[in-house]
Formats: structure tokens, C-alpha cells, sequence
């Protein structure tokens, strides 16, 4: 997925970036309000509705994408020349790059965490339940830890590296132009993008913008899916570890 070619000659204006970032949350939040509460009603906890989007919604949807893309510049469907930050980086430089952005994405979501919930109970509590509640359809805890186990692979990996590929490795580049302010765009509009979680724009948005600021830094879009793949697995993990024990973790 190398870029053999001039990045600045395949830049996007600002109405396709708007455009490209916000095109597949809306696909995305049609799509969980449509299956939601057909899942619901059927016994499913509510988190599996999500898991089923980034499965056959998310992922097609980002690598379609970017397989007509490089089919524009390739004549075939394919990644090469999609991906632009893939610069080469020692070991050393992943370890040290990938623990400063996930420790600056918690030391961002962490606080911001409990605004959510708040904004969950005041400014969106016109939202129904399932709508937040991963184990909302169920009291069933095994059934629930059983959906979290599978978000550890779906959530934790598939759904993030392609955001990643998609919102940093596509996109990000062909923002370049904007300069210092590429990373910080990018960053808040992937957070906007998640229309199914208005309530934690704030907490998505400042991790957005150091992931975005990371892979922007070291043009490498491997440490973007790094940092995104740990804090999901661990997030997925928690919740995983909570429901078997008989609890659910808010989000």
C-alpha cells in the first residue's frame, strides 16, 4: 500500500472531505436505527446491533471506497497508491509513537468520559434506551458477555483498522494542503462522523485529533490502527470481563 506517486497532486476540496467524512455515518445511523430495535425485539442486546454495522456496513463501505479510488488511479480495484503514510519506522519508533498516543487518548477521553454520560442523561435522554445501553433487549449476562467477546475482534480490529485506513490513511493525506490544520480537521470530523454516539462527540473528537495528529507527525497510518486497535480491544475487553461478572459498563 506503499505511495509511489505526488500526494499533493490528488488533494480534495473541503466539500469532498466534508463530504467523504460524513457520508458513511450517515449510511452507518440509518442503518443501527433501522436493525436496532428489530434485534432488540428478538432478544439481542443492543451492542450487537453496532457489531453487526462495523461488520457489513463500516468495512465494506471504507474499502469499496477506496477500491473505486484506486481504481481510478491504478485501472483495478485495488489499495495501491490509496494508502499515502506508510513511511517506514523502526521498532523503537512504534513503541514510543503508538504508547504516546494511546496515553494522550486517555488522558483525553478520561475526563471527558463523564460528560457523555451526562449529556446521555440531560441533552439526548429523548434517545431511546437502546440507543446507549450495550445490553439493552437482554438480561441474559452470558448472552451479553458472549456479544462483548465477539466486539473484541470486531470492534477491536475490524472496525478500526478500517476507519483507520479510511479516515487517516485515505483521507488525511489528501488534506495536506490545510497544513497544521489537516490533523486537527480530520480529527474532529472522524469524531462527528459517529452520529450513533452524539453524546461523546467531545471524548471522540479529542482522541480523533491525536490519532490524526500521530499518523500526520510520522506519516505512518500503521500507528493510527496500533493506538485505535489497543483502546478498542481494552474498551471491548472491560466489557467483556464486566458482564461476566454480572455488571455492565455504561458508555
Amino acid at each position: 500500500m506503499h505511495s509511489s506517486f505526488d500526494i499533493s497532486k490528488d488533494q480534495l476540496p473541503l466539500k469532498k472531505i466534508l463530504w467523504y467524512h460524513f457520508y458513511p455515518g450517515i449510511i452507518i445511523t440509518l442503518v443501527y436505527l433501522f436493525i436496532s430495535e428489530y434485534l432488540v425485539e428478538h432478544g439481542f442486546p443492543g451492542l450487537s446491533a453496532l457489531l453487526f454495522i462495523e461488520l457489513l456496513v463500516l468495512a465494506p463501505i471504507a474499502f469499496l471506497h477506496m477500491g473505486w479510488k484506486g481504481k481510478q488511479l491504478n485501472g483495478s480495484f485495488s489499495l495501491k497508491r490509496v494508502i499515502a503514510f506508510c513511511d517506514k519506522l523502526s521498532l523503537k519508533q512504534y513503541l514510543k509513537w503508538s504508547l504516546l498516543g494511546i496515553l494522550g487518548c486517555v488522558l483525553i477521553y478520561g475526563p471527558l468520559y463523564p460528560i457523555g454520560l451526562y449529556l446521555k442523561d440531560t441533552l439526548f435522554s429523548w434517545l431511546p434506551a437502546w440507543y446507549f445501553d450495550p445490553g439493552f433487549g437482554t438480561t441474559d449476562m452470558t448472552l451479553i458477555a458472549k456479544v462483548f467477546l465477539f466486539a473484541i475482534f470486531i470492534d477491536g480490529i475490524v472496525g478500526p483498522v478500517a476507519e483507520e485506513l479510511f479516515f487517516r490513511g485515505y483521507l488525511l493525506p489528501r488534506m495536506a494542503y490545510l497544513k497544521k490544520w489537516a490533523p486537527i480537521l480530520n480529527g474532529a470530523l472522524f469524531g462527528l462522523y459517529h452520529f450513533w454516539q452524539p453524546h461523546n462527540y467531545l471524548a471522540i473528537m479529542g482522541v480523533g485529533i491525536v490519532i490524526s495528529y500521530v499518523v500526520w507527525k510520522k506519516k505512518n497510518v500503521y500507528l493510527g490502527i496500533i493506538i485505535h486497535c489497543t483502546l478498542n480491544i481494552l474498551g471491548a475487553l472491560s466489557g467483556f470481563i464486566a458482564a461476566s461478572g454480572g455488571e455492565l459498563i455504561a458508555r
